[in-house]
């Protein structure tokens, strides 16, 4: 389906967000946060999707993935998904656990932790894993604790190698992401940042469960990192090819760089996978084919939902870098 961006019929101006989320490890849960800031080179959140749990290509069980050769951590290429450990190779078993990322600076360098519990009583369990992922160490630490747990080699792996003070700091330049968007669109660059409108969500979930105030679909199941209300159902995606620029909340008193916006280019909608089929928060609603049924309910849509964007980067120079916040309002800034 061509979707036309045609502001007399829609309102695309009043966008908010809605909330913030990071996933410092592919597939695993991810992290809410109240505002996210980007400098100049980056092209997505800080650490988002920056590790990964690899199938180890050189295992006799490795099976599923498409990439025989070893990954490179000084040369990386966007792998597909079907080649880590991740809630499309494993969405039940990832489903299971609770996860939290923290980035801890001092004096001695920078540590990067993983937590992991158990989500069924995670208030109340001990920690099943704490690594330092900016480790070699840690990383191993991590990679024989997911091994142990899908009963197969597994390896966290960094595009870059962190074990020291000045490479922990270094750039965050290669994201495993599931869409090869940026790729195709940004010059080889693998990031991106993934936008959900939460009103197609509810459109979409209205669908299937008829209106039932207790079965509902949740926005983070799709695991963007940006999440928009105040937008149409399905309007976000007459936004591909289209600048958005960020308009700062007026509370938001630790904006430094009132006189720029950070923009973001829509470049893609996004195509749902299993992945996506078991919501941890709502287990009770089992494994959706959520592929099956948006084409299904939407056929004029077909296996899509949420939009990829990049960073237009010339937005971000300067020294203080451009400061993204919940309650912030997003407005196309091109095609008006």
């Amino acid at each position: 389906m061509t979707c036309t961006y045609d502001p007399s019929k829609k309102n695309y101006q009043s966008m908010r967000i809605a909330s913030l989320h990071r996933y410092a490890v592919k597939g695993l849960s991810g992290d809410s946060l109240v505002s996210v800031t980007l400098n100049e080179g980056d092209g997505t959140f800080e650490d988002d999707r920056r590790f990964a749990l690899l199938f180890d290509s050189s295992s006799d069980d490795n099976v599923g993935g498409d990439e025989k050769d070893a990954f490179d951590e000084a040369n990386p290429a966007w792998l597909h998904k079907a080649n880590f450990l991740c809630a499309f190779t494993a969405p039940e078993l990832l489903a299971t656990l609770l996860t939290e990322y923290l980035i801890e600076s001092s004096s001695s360098g920078v540590r990067r932790l993983l937590r992991v519990r158990n989500r069924s009583n995670a208030s109340s369990s001990a920690l099943l894993l704490e690594a330092d992922l900016a480790s070699t160490i840690g990383r191993e630490e991590a990679s024989k604790f997911f091994s142990d747990l899908c009963k197969r080699k597994v390896r966290c792996v960094v595009a870059t190698n962190t074990s020291n003070l000045k490479e922990a700091e270094s750039k965050h330049t290669h994201q495993f992401g599931n869409t090869s968007s940026g790729v195709k669109n940004n010059n080889g660059d693998t990031r991106t940042i993934h936008i959900i409108n939460s009103n197609t969500v509810k459109d979409f979930s209205n669908r299937i469960f008829r209106n039932d105030t207790d079965d509902f679909l949740t926005s983070t199941r799709f695991r963007p990192n940006i999440i928009v209300d105040n937008l149409e159902p399905w309007a976000e995606f007459d936004l591909i090819g289209k600048t958005i620029e960020v308009i700062k909340d007026i509370d938001d008193s630790k904006n430094t760089s009132p006189s720029s916006s950070l923009r973001l280019r829509i470049v893609s909608r996004t195509v749902r996978c299993d992945g996506v089929g078991v919501d941890p928060c709502k287990p009770e609603l089992g494994k959706l084919d959520i592929p099956k049924l948006l084409a299904e309910h939407f056929p004029e849509h077909g296996p899509y939902l949420g939009v990829y964007a990049i960073v237009e980067k010339d937005s971000l120079k300067g020294d203080s870098g451009q400061r993204l916040c919940v309650g912030d309002s997003l407005r196309v800034v091109d095609g008006v």
